[in-house]
């Protein structure tokens, strides 16, 4: 019986052993790599800093489309497609805008029109391609001196401009392009890199807090009789754009057409060549106004020559920064032709801005 016990008692103590001993080895044996995941890489378009998978996209080239704004030519069509717009005057009692285009190149843009110097000048800002429909002479003169690369209808109707005979307008009015057929046509006929842009907008972080004062409506007065207001919506945290007192439609795609960032410049346009044509005071500086999420903030613009870019100051001088998304520039003369109320302490009834009013706004926003 001694014995057994004996032999029992052995028996477990080297079961223990062995159980220790595999214990030991599985402790000391190479842990398996957990496996990562690559981490992706990620590419933003320059002009809305939206999220692409490829660098291919940010690289594309700026175009810069020249489009009608007069009475017979309305609707725009893709204009709600455009990353960033220009609004100058022109002759007479009109404006005309200038649609950048980078993000995404949609079809059946347009009407397209006529070239002007501070527009030519605008374009070389972002090196963009150009397509326009002829011209006046100091425009015309100012693609050459600047060096544009560019498209004109003139030259190319029925080649990659074109009629649209399905919209209801007569010409001048009626001319459209597809951005990929020009992009096809720099490409196949031109030999153009339309692959090389380092043109890029200075971005916030999405999450950024505007700085600025309480504004949620502006009006900006081109003339006596054409105005634009932008009404700021809480809900979509953009604003909406509305032209001689009705919200502005896209032709293409039937969408009411908003904006994230609105800068306001103060550059007076004075008759200066033939048929009413403008020369615009683009060069040198001057003040203006950002409104980014009901914000407005009062800012300086500095352009060194017809070649330089345009650089967006806060009054403290570090540069703009823009919400992504769309941005829209409206260009009128002087500081009283944007008008928006000043909200004033509690108890006191808000005040409209006016030559004045805007230094106003500068101290608030410093505060």
């Amino acid at each position: 019986m001694k014995k057994l016990k004996k032999l029992l008692l052995m028996t477990l103590v080297a079961t223990s052993l062995i159980a220790c001993n595999k214990n030991t080895d599985t402790a000391n044996a190479p842990k398996e790599e957990e496996k990562k995941e690559p981490e992706k890489i990620v590419y933003y378009t320059p002009l809305t800093h939206e999220e692409r998978d490829n660098e291919e996209q940010a690289k594309k080239k700026i175009f810069a489309v020249m489009l009608d704004n007069h009475d017979d030519a309305r609707p725009q069509a893709q204009i709600s497609k455009a990353d960033i717009i220009y609004e100058y005057r022109v002759e007479g009692e009109f404006t005309r805008y200038m649609a950048l285009f980078q993000s995404n190149f949609p079809e059946n843009v347009g009407p397209v029109r006529s070239a002007r110097p501070y527009f030519v000048q605008t374009a070389k800002e972002y090196n963009a391609i150009y397509a326009h429909w002829g011209g006046s002479e100091a425009g015309l003169a100012e693609v050459r001196n600047r060096h544009v690369v560019d498209l004109d209808g003139i030259a190319l109707e029925g080649i990659v401009f074109h009629r649209n005979k399905d919209v209801g307008k007569r010409a001048p009015h009626n001319g459209y392009i597809s951005l990929p057929e020009l992009e096809n046509y720099l490409v196949e006929k031109k030999g153009v890199d339309v692959n090389d842009n380092t043109v890029s907008l200075n971005f916030y972080d999405e999450i950024a807090e505007i700085e600025g004062i309480d504004v949620k409506e502006i009006t900006l007065n081109f003339n006596q009789n054409y105005k634009t207001n932008f009404i700021y919506d809480e809900a979509s945290g953009k604003y909406k754009y509305i032209r001689q007192g009705e919200p502005v439609i896209d032709e293409a795609t039937g969408e009411e057409f908003s904006t994230d960032n609105l800068v306001v410049l103060f550059q007076k346009g004075v008759v200066a060549g033939p048929k009413g044509t403008l020369k615009m005071a683009n060069i040198g500086s001057g003040t203006g106004l950002l409104l980014q999420k009901g914000k407005l903030a009062p800012i300086t613009w500095e352009k060194a020559n017809e070649d330089a870019r345009t650089i967006l100051k806060y009054p403290d001088g570090t540069e703009v920064k823009f919400y992504p998304g769309r941005t829209f520039f409206s260009i009128v003369d002087e500081e009283k032709d944007a008008v928006y109320q000043v909200p004033q302490a509690e108890g006191q009834e808000g005040q409209d801005s006016s030559a004045n009013t805007n230094a106003k706004a500068e101290d608030q926003a410093e505060k």
